[in-house]
Formats: structure tokens, C-alpha cells, sequence
């Protein structure tokens, strides 16, 4: 029988299956370097794109922030606006509580009774005067004290100018509150 060699072509066998397998293992390298080639370079613009947004965000809330320093001053300047505006209707509103008052104590005023001078501090009114007897200061306080303009009526000094003489005249100092503003409405109200 005759002897037949192999090896040759078992030699030819391995020699290809091992080029198949360094062609597989080369494109298997390729495919995966181009898919990781792929993936770093699609991360890459994602990472772009996000930072684009973040950096539109951004001049969005500096935008923002620049609207809502602005809100702020003009809620200041509102409140400060409005204050003012509050500050003038209590004098407009005060202006005609004065009136009133001067028109009370002209109503109230017995006979007999003369004021001299009038002051004012804040709410108090403190009136001088002169009154020919003791008595018609007493009727002075009771009209006062009835008034609406006018509250808590108080004397503080009252003095007879000469006893030895037929005029039995009295000098007076004589302290009232005036309705203030606020209290002039329920008045009206009322």
C-alpha cells in the first residue's frame, strides 16, 4: 500500500483557517473599534448639545434674575408710592377735621366766654381764654364734653383776675383732643 503524506495538506488547512481567523478576529477588531469610535464621537455631541443648553439656561436665569432685581425695585417704588399716597389721604382726609373742630367751638362757646389764643400739638388742642365767671367756664366743659369734634376736655389752670373788684372775670387754660382723620369717618358713619 502506498503511504500517502497529509501533511502538506493539513499544513495548507491550518494555514487558512488560521488567515480566516486573523480576517475574522481583524474585522471583529474593526467593527468593535468602529463602534466604540462611533459611540465616543455620538457621546461627544451629546455632551456638545447638553452643554449648549446649559450655557442657554444660564443667560436665560441671569436674564431672569435681572427681571426680578428690576420687580423688586419697582415693588419698592410701589410700597414707597403708596405711602405717600396714604400720607396724603390722611391730610386730605384731616383737612376738614380741622374745620370741623373750629366750627364745634364756635357752636359750643357759651356767653360770657372769650378765647384768647389757641395752640395745637399733634392732637391736643390747648385753648386760653377769658370767661366772666367761674360758671360759664363749668358750661364750656359740659358743651365740650357733648361735643363730637372734640374729646376729653381737661382744665388746667384757671385763675380770678382781682377779687376786690366787681369783675369777677376768670383767665383759663383749657386742654382738648381733636377727632383725628381716621376718627372723623366713623363720625360721618356714625
Amino acid at each position: 500500500m502506498k503511504q500517502i503524506n497529509l501533511l502538506p495538506w493539513r499544513e495548507a488547512r491550518r494555514k487558512g483557517q488560521q488567515r480566516r481567523f486573523a480576517m475574522f478576529a481583524a474585522g471583529w477588531t474593526l467593527s468593535a473599534l468602529a463602534i466604540v469610535l462611533g459611540g465616543y464621537l455620538y457621546i461627544g455631541e451629546l455632551i456638545d448639545a447638553q452643554q449648549k443648553r446649559n450655557t442657554y439656561l444660564q443667560e436665560q436665569i441671569a436674564s431672569l434674575d435681572k427681571s426680578i432685581a428690576s420687580i423688586k425695585e419697582l415693588k419698592k417704588e410701589k410700597q414707597q408710592l403708596m405711602a405717600r399716597m396714604e400720607v396724603i389721604g390722611e391730610l386730605q382726609s384731616s383737612r376738614t377735621a380741622v374745620v370741623h373742630m373750629l366750627d364745634e367751638l364756635a357752636r359750643v362757646i357759651p356767653a360770657g366766654v372769650y378765647f384768647t389764643a389757641m395752640k395745637q400739638r399733634g392732637t391736643v388742642l390747648e385753648i386760653e381764654g377769658v370767661a366772666q365767671s367761674n360758671a360759664n367756664v363749668s358750661d364750656l366743659m359740659r358743651q365740650l364734653d357733648g361735643a363730637e369734634w372734640v374729646a376729653d376736655p381737661r382744665l388746667e389752670v384757671i385763675e380770678s383776675k382781682d377779687e376786690r373788684s366787681s369783675d369777677r372775670s376768670s383767665r383759663f387754660v383749657l386742654r382738648v383732643s381733636h377727632v383725628t382723620a381716621h376718627d372723623e369717618n366713623k363720625v360721618e358713619a356714625g
